[in-house]
């Protein structure tokens, strides 16, 4: 992607010289007085700038405020909005910045001082976050609502008296770019590596830490800076502002007055990339075919109108756009630039907007042909059309030229027996243009449905070995693509599209444009803007164009994926939102925290890890009392790592046929694999693989084999596992000694603050009077149980209802007089008690 010749920034940044003279003074990382400067960048972080209004909640018996606010929305869309919030003020008022000064892209390895990172999404995508959050919010049952709020409040830095029923809209959406400066400090005694984050070098350690996210967003993963920023050959951007002021200076005389059309100027001939300046298609001379009805001179459309699939395009950029933009790079290293590319996928999924897409980004002229513009009746002409076609490619290089269905043209046909001799000189003349044009500026993009649908010979010429399949859109697509085929058509200010990204499953890209415009149409019968209904309407009556090509397992119901040949059922099973994360665990600080060092930071810094050789953990056992929240506790652990939640317990195994609970065990993590990223929760695991001390029979000892199989391969696949028991004695040996479950964790009765946080989120959303004495209530709880804290909540809260009042002091004794802990009369007490690594139940 070219670079943009300007961007808008919040504020500036002290130059590079009094930054690294104020570093010198200071000293910022546990590295200490040895700690060396290694390399300093300027990052322009991108952002998306929101102006939206609402009307205040307060005040309302003498009337509402209508205010407007803004908010800042992460521009690579990498979940960073918490953290840029704090920049909403500054943001409102930009100044611009020419990117001609700055050495973006110039250093090895592909990044130089100064690094501007690329937009991920587009502002039709940022307009729609704020509005399809507050639906969600509005879907929130009474239980989780409040939070939901919170965490909205937190992430996008919504006002105080911001009201989400006076949500109005929003008004506009601007880019702008956030400057940082990003230090990477070594020390000669160790092979750490530290980052910081900052844009004033001169101020407290407290301001430093504002901004340290950046640093550690990078550190996660350095190669971000690559992958995000822009790449340019320094060469070229040179010739390119040589060219600028040359160009200029050719439209005037020394004199200033202007120059004649036809005047010499004696001034070098510029060697220009394209044909004409004009954008006007070449017809080569002696070529019948129709130059301007197969070129487009300048496709309007770039990686940014693509809809979703982000890995496909990768691909195409690291194999395709960075070659051609920095040839000489890539030549240096021994890769040259690919000038072949096949996709094959199902029909309508996008492959002809891809390529048109490729072309754009490139700066290419597009030119595309589809069998009926080659194939004849005639002998020999078909052959002598692909020259032609060759020609015309020729002659408006650079171009991207995309054969499409090229298995109409040069199908498989087993053999070259098969071919009459027409079809054999073509495919002959195709494999000829397609070795001489090698050295051309052309690049060759075909599609095709299946490969092995493209005849042999020209599969094995060399010039499409880069595959790219281009699937039926996941969900992230299908919003994007959505997204954009409704950009610039009237829509109600409340239209969410997750139930029709849900519904949607299997469709092809052009299904979904399908959908959209004929959502348009209904909306205009009612001269409305276009709603959610709307849409649902049209899904409800389409069907997918592609049913043959989609694989069962891509087809979520409710978002639930119930894999093929499964009887167990997915939906009974699996939480794709477990609608609670750590916020929503009482007290365990130490717990959370072991679980957030063990678990959560591994896997999503999953690189750093293996860097060191450290495994990402995907196996976990809890074990406790009973009722004390290692259920809720793996559910929140789903939430924390926004997985889906898969739940079994004995129940959901057990068979009285032989070998089925083994089965039974194959298809949960089987629904598991389908359902990744996933926390798969085994509650009460040695009722499932208990410790028999050899007793087992024979359909339980397949089961424990088939446990230990599956738990082998669980974390290449994004599952991670849970289990729990009272007793870890109780599991059986195997499953103790296979590595699986080292991480052990108990979690016991809550303590004293866990039991006034577990009373006080149960009575969260529920009238209750101010100034609640907590000490007595937590003292008379001790030894209660997660499970006992809950019941007295809601104990204490039918006594309020009784009364006819707010929840009270009084309500609350009561309730405690009236409960008792579970676990005082637990059979198990008194051997959990003697049990090794267990907390006494006082």
């Amino acid at each position: 992607m070219s670079l943009p010749p300007s961007i808008d920034i919040d504020r500036g940044l002290p130059d590079e010289a009094s930054v690294r003279e104020t570093l010198a003074d200071r000293t910022l990382t546990k590295l200490g007085d040895d700690e060396r400067l290694e390399r300093l960048h300027r990052v322009f972080y991108p952002a998306f700038r929101v102006e939206y209004t609402y009307e205040t909640g307060e005040g309302k018996l003498f009337g509402t405020e209508r205010r407007h606010a803004s908010a800042l929305l992460d521009g690579l869309w990498a979940d960073n909005d918490r953290a840029l919030s704090q920049y909403a003020d500054s943001a409102e008022h930009v100044s611009g910045l020419s990117t001609d000064g700055f050495d973006f892209g110039t250093d090895t390895p592909s990044l130089g001082r100064s690094v501007l990172l690329q937009f991920q999404g587009t502002t039709d995508d940022a307009a729609s976050i704020l509005p399809s959050r507050l639906t969600e919010y509005r879907e929130q049952n009474a239980g989780t609502a409040n939070v939901f709020l919170r965490k909205l409040r937190e992430a996008y830095g919504l006002p105080g008296d911001f009201d989400p029923d006076g949500f109005e809209g929003v008004q506009s959406v601007k880019r702008v770019y956030l400057p940082f400066w990003l230090a990477e400090f070594h020390a000669p005694h160790t092979e750490d590596v530290v980052m910081v984050s900052f844009r004033d070098p001169g101020v407290d350690t407290d301001e430093l830490r504002r901004h340290a996210w950046l640093a550690e967003y990078v550190s996660a993963d350095p190669r971000r800076l690559a992958t995000y920023g822009y790449e340019v050959d320094p060469d070229r951007l040179e010739r390119d502002i040589r060219e600028r002021v040359e160009e200029a200076e050719e439209e005037r005389r020394p004199d200033g007055r202007d120059r004649p059309e036809n005047e010499p100027d004696g001034a070098p001939t510029i060697n220009r990339e394209r044909p004409s300046d004009d954008d006007t298609v070449v017809q080569p001379d002696g070529v019948e075919m129709d130059a301007d009805s197969l070129v487009d001179p300048d496709p309007e459309r770039s990686f940014a109108d693509v809809g979703g699939m982000s890995e496909l395009l990768e691909t195409l950029n690291h194999k395709v756009t960075r070659p051609l933009q920095n040839p000489e790079a890539f030549e240096e290293y021994g890769i040259g630039v690919v000038n072949g590319v096949l996709l094959h996928g199902p029909p309508g999924c996008g492959k002809t907007h891809v390529a048109g897409a490729l072309a754009g980004e490139i700066d290419h002229s597009f030119v595309e042909v589809t069998p009926a513009d080659v194939t004849s009746k005639y002998m020999g002409e078909p052959a002598k059309k692909i020259e032609e076609l060759f020609e015309i490619a020729r002659a408006n290089a650079p171009c991207v030229l995309f054969i499409d269905e090229i298995d109409g043209i040069a199908s498989s046909r087993s053999g070259e027996g098969n071919m009459n001799a027409s079809e054999q000189q073509l495919v002959n003349q195709l494999l000829t243009e397609l070795e001489e044009i090698a050295e051309e500026d052309v690049v060759v993009v075909a599609a095709t449905n299946l490969v092995e649908d493209v005849d042999d010979a020209i599969r094995r010429s060399g010039r499409f070995d880069e595959r790219v399949e281009v699937p039926p859109p996941d969900a992230d697509a299908r919003r994007q693509i959505l997204s954009i085929h409704l950009a610039g058509r009237p829509t109600a200010d409340d239209l969410s599209l997750d139930t029709v990204v849900e519904e949607t499953a299997g469709f092809a890209a052009s299904d979904l444009e399908l959908i959209a415009e004929n959502a348009a149409r209904e909306a205009l019968r009612e001269d409305a803007p276009i709603r959610t209904d709307h849409l649902m309407t049209v899904v409800e009556e389409s069907e997918t164009s592609i049913e043959d090509w989609v694989d069962p397992e891509d087809v979520a119901v409710d978002g639930v994926v119930q894999p093929d040949g499964v009887d167990l059922q997915a939906s009974t099973l699996v939480e794709t939102d477990p609608g609670r994360d750590f916020a929503d665990v009482g007290g365990m600080d130490d717990l959370k925290q072991r679980l957030d060092d063990t678990v959560i930071d591994p896997l999503q810094n999953a690189e750093a890890y293996a860097e060191y050789g450290i495994d990402v953990l995907s196996g976990l056992l809890l074990y406790g009392p009973p009722g004390c929240g290692k259920t809720h506790l793996a559910g929140a652990l789903a939430g924390e790592l926004d997985h889906s939640f898969v739940e079994i317990t004995p129940a959901d195994i057990a068979s009285k046929w032989m070998g089925e609970p083994a089965q039974n065990v194959a298809e949960v993590f089987e629904i598991a694999r389908a359902n990744a990223p996933c926390v798969l929760f085994i509650d009460e695991i040695d009722g499932i693989a208990g410790s028999r001390h050899g007793s087992m029979n024979t359909s339980e000892q397949q089961l424990v084999n088939q446990l230990l199989t599956e738990l082998e391969g669980a974390s290449e696949d994004d599952v991670v596992v849970v289990a729990a028991t009272n007793f870890v004695e109780d599991i059986d040996g195997a499953l103790r000694r296979s590595g699986r479950f080292d991480e052990r964790v108990e979690v016991p009765p809550p303590d004293a603050e866990a039991r006034r946080q577990i009373l006080e989120i149960h009575l969260e959303d529920r009238p209750i009077t101010e100034g609640i004495d907590w000490a007595p209530i937590v003292e008379h709880t001790e030894g209660y149980a997660a499970s006992d804290l809950e019941l007295l909540a809601e104990d204490a809260a039918r006594e309020a209802l009784r009364d006819g009042s707010d929840l009270a002091q009084e309500h609350l004794e009561t309730a405690v007089w009236e409960t008792h802990s579970s676990i005082e009369n637990w059979e198990g007490r008194d051997r959990y008690a003697q049990a090794d690594g267990t907390t006494a139940l006082d």
